[in-house]
């Protein structure tokens, strides 16, 4: 038996449908409430899609509350913890907290106690260090925190440190570092967002880079990391680095827009997120942009993920291949 934490996210419904195409029987824990329309037609396009579902034990409990872990992993072998929020809004900072690192300490807690075999901890680059002289980032980077950090990246670099704590005390582990994570998923999670966004068009981008992986590799990487080295090694899943134009430019044409023309000014991705930290707080609703990713999407990132590609020999797929599966399944699995 395997658990997937946050079985209806991007990354843990692809999990799921990598396990289950193994022929495992698989526990995915979610939360009570928790839409699982999407888990189910994303397997259940697959031609044994019937098959692939009855492989499916739905548990309901949440990272928070360790009573319901301690249950999920009863009689479970390994488990892939997907379960994190995603946020940039300084109004989240209390819950990112709790969920991605008291959350992440639950989890650590009851895999030692259930006496699991291997564990798979789904982090983020954003728990890496920055290369301060332009060289590119690797799992090795040391980690410097400073006011540039987010409360996310604080949150997903603490969250390591508790799978850290873990080792120390006999779980064996392994971390992954997926870097922008291109998929399909539940409207308002994670990159999905940026792809709603796009779908209608722009003609604006911002000037900075970075990477993106296709999530069918990020799930196919954890997979193999069950049976892989573990010891708390850690995986740089960096894919095709891209400009944000071409990537804003890939998502329009998958989505028949034209490409945007216009490269956005510092300043005025200074202005914006200001105008709707403003917004936000007078009348509610979500920012379309914070300080955080304005200034993220002005910066030139680089990563080198040699150590996955020689240690697991995982073809990546390109930018164009990600967004083209995302923006099919958009419409294929849409309400």
């Amino acid at each position: 038996m395997r658990l997937v934490t946050g079985a209806t996210g991007i990354v843990g419904s692809h999990v799921l449908l990598a396990l289950c195409r193994e022929g495992h029987p698989v526990r995915a824990l979610v939360r009570a409430g928790s839409d699982r329309r999407f888990v189910e037609r994303l397997l259940g396009r697959e031609p044994d899609g019937a098959s692939l579902l009855a492989r499916v034990t739905w548990c309901e409990g949440d990272v928070l509350d360790p009573v319901a872990l301690a249950a999920a992993m009863d009689g479970v072998r390994q488990v892939v913890h997907c379960a994190a929020l995603v946020s940039f809004d300084p109004r989240d900072a209390e819950a990112l907290l709790d969920v991605n690192v008291t959350g992440t300490a639950h989890v650590v807690n009851a895999a030692l106690e259930a006496g699991v075999e291997r564990l798979c901890h789904v982090s983020s680059i954003a728990a890496l260090g920055t290369a301060r002289d332009g060289a590119p980032v690797t799992e090795d980077t040391p980690w410097i925190e400073d006011e540039e950090r987010s409360v996310y990246a604080v949150s997903k670099y603490a969250a390591e440190l508790e799978v850290h704590r873990g080792v120390a005390e006999g779980l064996d582990a392994v971390l992954v570092n997926p870097s922008l994570i291109i998929g399909p998923g539940l409207p308002g999670r994670s990159s999905r967002t940026l792809a709603d966004r796009l779908r209608k068009g722009t003609r604006w981008y911002p000037p900075g880079s970075t990477s993106v992986v296709d999530v069918r590799d990020v799930a196919e990487a954890c997979v193999r990391l069950l049976h892989g080295p573990g010891g708390g090694e850690r995986y740089l899943i960096a894919g095709e680095a891209i400009t944000y134009q071409r990537l804003f430019g890939l998502f329009c044409a998958a989505f028949g827009r034209p490409a945007p023309t216009r490269p956005i000014r510092p300043w005025m991705l200074e202005l914006a997120w200001r105008a709707e930290r403003l917004r936000t707080l007078l009348f509610g609703g979500r920012p379309l942009v914070t300080r955080d990713t304005a200034r993220t999407s002005l910066r030139q990132r680089h990563f080198d993920d040699g150590k996955l590609r020689r240690q697991l020999g995982l073809p990546l797929r390109s930018a164009e291949e990600a967004v083209r599966y995302t923006a099919s399944l958009m419409d294929a699995l849409r309400d």
